[in-house]
């Protein structure tokens, strides 16, 4: 890990330090969220034909088995 990476990671970690609890669960339900969203985006480019039940059920066994490709 590089110096720049090293640094941004002990500033991220100190503002969730400050966070209420109730703070830090509903940053990790966005970050969640938005990383469902990115897989399934990829995974509609990379399988058109697929159907959204089709998607879910890999990005979960994605997530399942952490797995990305």
């Amino acid at each position: 890990m590089n110096q720049k990476t090293t640094e941004a990671d002990r500033i991220q970690a100190a503002i969730y330090r400050k966070m209420a609890p109730e703070q830090r669960l509903a940053q990790a339900v966005r970050m969640n969220r938005q990383m469902r969203a990115l897989m399934d985006a990829g995974l509609r480019q990379q399988k058109p034909s697929w159907t959204e039940t089709e998607r879910h059920r890999e990005i979960a066994r994605r997530i399942l088995h952490a797995s990305t490709g």
